[in-house]
């Protein structure tokens, strides 16, 4: 759903991917380690949620960036992009997030959390979850409902 692709599914310390765009999403993924991003063709803009507030920021072909742990972040790949992304296995401990926040005023719609064992698997139930249920998208803050993703409605 992400456009990922773990190019070294054995590896045990680190998880590999090679990511391509177009991607459109709207949800924002929480990790507890670091995520190194490599951007080698085309544009990505990542943007994060940071003291309640949106941000964005874009990389260009050959940019580089070392997102911190545990902040929310949504990577958004223009058509044609590729990226590289690096990811540490999860431990034990460790879980992973997707949160989602309203278009018009960034308050926080839904989050869910989870032990991550499959990273190009285990984030579609959860957005067929969110993208399945107008309570999930409606903001009790504006009242705004954010549309729904056909690729993960049935």
């Amino acid at each position: 759903p992400v456009g990922n692709k773990n190019l070294y599914p054995e590896g045990s310390d680190y998880i590999v991917m090679i990511v391509g765009g177009p991607n459109a999403r709207k949800d924002y993924h929480y990790n507890e380690t670091e995520e190194l991003f490599y951007q080698l063709e085309g544009n990505i803009t990542v943007k994060i949620q940071e003291d309640g507030k949106a941000k964005e920021m874009t990389l260009g072909p050959g940019d580089m960036y070392l997102h911190p742990p545990r902040v929310p972040h949504s990577p958004i790949r223009e058509a044609g992009s590729i990226g590289l992304v690096i990811e540490r296995v999860r431990e034990p401990q460790h879980t992973d997030g997707l949160l989602w926040f309203c278009d018009v005023c960034n308050h926080k719609l839904h989050e869910v959390y989870f032990p991550l064992s499959n990273i190009e698997k285990d984030f579609l139930p959860r957005f067929r979850e969110f993208y399945g249920s107008e309570e999930l998208r409606t903001c009790n803050n504006c009242g705004h409902v954010m549309e729904t993703d056909e690729r993960f409605t049935d």
